[in-house]
């Protein structure tokens, strides 16, 4: 219990969470161009928008700084649409509405899955982007 209490008292005194190696070699070669885009163009219109209620666009996200210049959920967004659009390249030429094989009837379920959740959680008018 006492390693527990330790490691957690650590944690503590970082105060910060590390970001993956990925986002780290990101930021190292393209942070500095987009730290001097939000220096430019985001970072003023953001201090004017939060300036009305008596805040900063640093008090609100941070340091602006070439380390966290992209932020993580960018870049792994981009990578999970990079590598979906990889799969669905593979997989495309494998398609058959003849005589589909076992993965491509798992993967129409799994979109009826998706497409049915969608409609229970948001609403049946949600639907119409899906079809």
């Amino acid at each position: 219990m006492f390693w527990a209490e330790e490691a957690a008292h650590e944690a503590a005194e970082e105060g910060a969470h590390h970001s993956p190696i990925i986002v780290q070699l990101v930021n190292h070669y393209f942070g500095e161009a987009a730290l001097r885009f939000e220096l430019q163009y985001t970072k003023p219109k953001w201090d004017w928008f939060l300036g009305k209620f008596g805040s900063t666009a640093e008090g609100a996200f941070g340091p602006y700084t070439s380390e966290n210049a992209i932020p993580w959920y960018t870049v792994m967004f981009f990578i999970a649409c990079v590598l979906s659009v990889v799969i669905i390249w593979i997989f495309k030429g494998r398609l058959s509405s003849d005589e589909p094989g076992h993965g491509q009837q798992t993967l129409e379920v799994g979109v009826l899955a998706v497409r049915s959740m969608i409609e229970d959680i948001i609403g049946p008018c949600s639907s119409w982007f899906l079809t």
